[in-house]
């Protein structure tokens, strides 16, 4: 009995089919021009049986197979090789006509919308843009568009002097010839170009187009300026030498810009000279403080040294005077017991 359950239900699963796993659901995927996308549709069992599907799209009137239009051709791919229940639809080489509407079916159904981004050039415009370049140097002219990812279905760079010059894709310009290249290896969207080693030759216009979108410049090409380079020998130049320095040359010497005194070096030399000023200042300040302190000292001693004399004096004075009073005593005994005699008196010296 538990048998003949089991292959009830073993039945019952294969008779279902593939349910989508998106079942009428509409899933909105962008891509962009040259690029490729993948629309997914798969069983949400994985052990489901597909019997039939189909992938559909909408072109705005009636629905086509996508297997069978030659719209297609070359660009579809599916992804049930190794896993019979994915129904993912690879489609490369995206073009602007690819967007629409996309419907993968089984037994149920599920919508796809595709958007697709194409280029737009970044500097479209009508108006000429002056570009310099020098003789034996590269120079790029741009041009882009709005979405790097997008490439575009078709890229001119054409060159007007006396005539028109096609240089790219086709190389038809023979002073172009293994000199211009594009810079597009990682963005597909960068379509500017790059022409080696310029020379007076490659001045002229120069136009990018894609689809009906252009844009417009004018390259100048000029010599690069030279210096001459002067070298200073510190040894006797022998005769030879001296011979050949007083002949004319005719070549072209290797010329050098000049070089240019770096801006930090005169404010290096203000502060410098700031505090050198600052010290001499300070060594000015110090030697009239030195002076004054000295003055006031020397003063200040002499005064010292008037106090002492002062006091030498009067002890000088005071000890003159007692001599002088016993002196005078003397004389007077002598000039009693000797009347006759002159009686000699000594100067007494009174400072003031």
């Amino acid at each position: 009995m538990r048998d003949h359950l089991y292959l009830f239900f073993f039945m019952i699963h294969f008779s279902t089919g593939c349910i989508l796993t998106d079942e009428s659901r509409t899933t909105v995927i962008t891509a962009y021009t040259g690029g490729s996308v993948l629309l997914p549709c798969s069983c949400a069992d994985p052990q489901s049986k597909v019997d039939t599907f189909t992938w559909q799209f909408n072109t705005g009137r009636q629905w086509i197979q996508v297997f069978e239009d030659e719209k297609f051709s070359g660009r579809r791919e599916l992804f049930n090789e190794g896993s019979p229940n994915n129904l993912s639809l690879l489609i490369s080489d995206i073009r602007e006509e690819d967007q629409g509407n996309y419907m993968c079916t089984t037994k149920q159904y599920t919508y796809i919308q595709l958007i697709v981004k194409g280029c737009n050039l970044v500097q479209n415009r009508e108006s000429w843009t002056d570009v310099t370049g020098y003789s034996g140097e590269s120079v790029v002219l741009p041009c882009s568009c709005t979405e790097l990812q997008a490439k575009p279905k078709q890229i001119r760079w054409v060159y007007y002097l006396n005539t028109n010059e096609e240089i790219y894709p086709n190389e038809k310009s023979e002073r172009h010839k293994n000199r211009v290249k594009l810079l597009n290896q990682t963005t597909p969207g960068n379509l500017s170009l790059h022409i080696s080693a310029l020379t007076a030759d490659h001045g002229g216009d120069y136009v990018c187009s894609v689809s009906s979108q252009h844009v417009f410049y004018r390259l100048q090409v000029k010599e690069k300026p030279h210096i001459q380079t002067v070298c200073v020998s510190t040894h006797q130049p022998s005769q030879q030498t001296q011979e050949l320095t007083h002949q004319p040359s005719h070549q072209t010497q290797e010329l050098t810009p000049p070089q240019h005194t770096p801006e930090f070096l005169s404010t290096d030399v203000f502060i410098i000279l700031g505090v050198i000023l600052s010290v001499l200042l300070l060594a000015l300040l110090a030697l009239i403080y030195w002076r004054c302190r000295g003055g006031r000292n020397v003063k200040k001693e002499t005064s010292d040294d008037e106090e002492l004399n002062r006091k030498q004096d009067d002890q000088d004075e005071v000890l003159y005077s007692a001599v002088v009073h016993v002196k005078s005593a003397s004389t007077s005994a002598h000039t009693q017991s000797n009347p006759a005699e002159d009686t000699e008196y000594a100067p007494i010296k009174v400072k003031r």
